[in-house]
């Protein structure tokens, strides 16, 4: 059992590699950096200060894998709590999915406007706030909104959590 448990780590972590490598994740790595860390191109080719800007750099590239791990961790943690809960109340989520998907398709065709779906909202930020905390948030971010980028691989590890019976 103990060689199954490595083969799978083995694959996740392959896995979450090739998804970091993905199309859609890889090239917005560079602005997500720029923008977590507040060191611009011009601070790390510099020479004065170039150890103090590697180190702010690291510190919050950090923060932001750590963000961003603590979402997937928390999907494959509750992947087995949430089939489970899925599959004892799936009558309840048939009936409240189908009125949501009727909703929906009313909203859009038209025929029954819901005020609060045509409202857009958007938070601007000048500059990161919250210091790390605010990187953690912002990997959290990345991470719960790049999940449909890295859904194949992402679905594949969450149900091979859900078949297990405990998280080690």
């Amino acid at each position: 059992m103990q060689g199954a448990q490595n083969i799978s780590l083995l694959v996740a972590i392959t896995a979450g590699f090739l998804s970091f490598l993905s199309p859609c994740v890889l090239p917005l790595i560079p602005s997500y950096i720029a923008f977590i860390t507040g060191v611009s191109i011009e601070e790390l080719s510099s020479q004065e200060n170039l150890k103090q800007a590697r180190r702010k750099v690291m510190l919050s590239s950090l923060f932001f894998i750590l963000g961003f791990s603590l979402v997937f961790i928390f999907l494959g943690a509750s992947a087995t709590f949430i089939g489970k809960f899925l599959s004892r109340n799936i009558r309840w989520f048939e009936i409240v999915g189908g009125i949501f998907i009727i909703l929906m398709g009313l909203h859009f065709s038209g025929l029954l406007r819901l005020r609060f779906l045509d409202r857009e909202r958007a938070i601007h930020f000048g500059k990161k706030p919250l210091g790390q905390f605010g990187t953690l948030l912002v990997g959290a971010a990345f991470g719960a909104g790049w999940t449909p980028c890295v859904g194949p691989i992402l679905g594949s590890i969450l149900t091979l959590a859900a078949t297990t019976q405990n998280l080690m």
